[in-house]
């Protein structure tokens, strides 16, 4: 006779121990129509609430639970707009040293020049082009890494710019 080994390895029981404890009439009443509400048994409600708690033992018992959820519900809000404030920056800080560039780049080409030598500036322009993208993407990391940002170069703006090396 030959034992076939079971696909899943057992799981071990989780172990209990009874705790007695006695309740309020009001509360145990609470507790009753809330676990019929919910569909969850009188244990389960009572070990997840005593678990919460001794995970946060400083908290007052009021403030455990719908409020705790809204300010971490807050918080990852917080968070989600920084992340996308920060990315919108650096884009705002690309896209400013681009035009920086791309207006050094051309403006010889929308002058008005002869033909020829319009040409001729043209061609000088393509092959520095890959440098000068490098040097873009280098220029947008280092003034990012100093906390500048595009924001600051426009006019108007109530916040003052940082003090910073002047650079093109």
């Amino acid at each position: 006779m030959s034992f076939a080994q079971s696909p899943k390895p057992a799981i071990p029981k989780v172990r209990r121990v009874r705790v007695y404890t006695r309740l309020s009439l009001a509360v145990r009443r609470q507790l009753h129509a809330y676990c019929a509400a919910t569909g969850r048994s009188e244990r389960a409600v009572i070990e997840n609430a005593v678990v919460r708690y001794l995970a946060n033992p400083t908290k007052e018992a009021s403030s455990v639970g719908s409020l705790d959820r809204l300010a971490q519900t807050m918080d990852e809000d917080r968070r989600v707009r920084d992340g996308q404030r920060r990315d919108l920056e650096l884009l705002s800080q690309a896209f400013g040293q681009f035009l920086r560039l791309w207006a050094i780049v051309h403006s010889p080409t929308l002058a008005d020049l002869a033909p020829s030598r319009a040409s001729e500036q043209l061609s000088k322009q393509r092959r520095s082009g890959e440098a000068l993208y490098k040097h873009l993407l280098g220029k947008v990391a280092h003034q990012w890494l100093r906390g500048h940002r595009f924001a600051h170069e426009l006019p108007g703006l109530d916040e003052s710019p940082p003090e910073r090396e002047d650079e093109p």
